[in-house]
């Protein structure tokens, strides 16, 4: 599996957005449409299912089966979806980062014993491998596309500091969850979480570490 840079998955994201008719600068604070970009941009189906057969250790979220072209998202997890509609799209997200990185790579798909399908997953464990790191890299970028976030962040940086309110703002307008929102934003190096502080860098959170030592 080769590696790959933000910097690449930033142009990579960027495409696909651009291709599909989604124009960053112009369409202002509104949600990725994700699901329409798996449906009809990749013609990808989805659909709702029990695969909590898929793995033992963890919860499994959803998965892919590339030959099928078929994302199946976990009905068992159905209402935490609904709760949590951020969840839910970095979900769909990641899996389309499956098939866009992974699905041309056979070495990477694992086999459903039961069907004896070629099949990715995405559980919720802390140890995951770099095909899964990569997928959420992508599900960052596409669904918080660099400008918007930049933008967003740099005008208010202009007259105030940014608080909680306005993250939390920020994510209910893009229909994320407010992890991935701050993952996103520490990835490009706009702001840095300490506990529950928010800092312009993390050399201001250094600072203010030692200046309360």
């Amino acid at each position: 599996m080769r590696f790959i840079t933000i910097d690449e998955m930033e142009v990579i994201t960027q495409k696909i957005l651009n291709d599909y008719g989604f124009e960053v600068h112009t369409n202002g604070l509104v949600p990725v449409p994700i699901e329409e970009i798996i449906e009809f941009h990749y013609e990808l189906s989805i659909l709702w299912e029990d695969i909590s057969y898929l793995k033992s250790d963890g919860i499994v979220m959803a998965a892919i089966y590339p030959n099928e072209k078929t994302i199946v998202m976990n009905e068992s997890q159905k209402d935490l979806f609904k709760e949590k509609i951020g969840t839910r799209n970095f979900t769909f997200a990641h899996e389309l980062g499956h098939w866009v990185l992974h699905a041309s790579d056979e070495s990477q798909l694992c086999l459903e014993l039961e069907t004896n399908k070629k099949v990715f997953y995405c559980r919720s464990k802390s140890r995951k491998p770099p095909e899964e790191f990569q997928a959420d890299l992508f599900a960052g970028c596409i669904l918080m596309p660099k400008p918007i976030i930049e933008s967003f962040l740099n005008e208010i940086k202009r007259e105030r500091t940014v608080n909680w309110q306005d993250l939390y703002w920020l994510k209910d307008e893009l229909d994320v969850s407010i992890t991935a929102l701050k993952v996103r934003i520490e990835q490009l190096r706009l702001l840095h979480f300490d506990n529950k502080t928010i800092y312009n860098s993390p050399e201001e959170a250094m600072g203010q570490m030692s200046f309360n030592i």
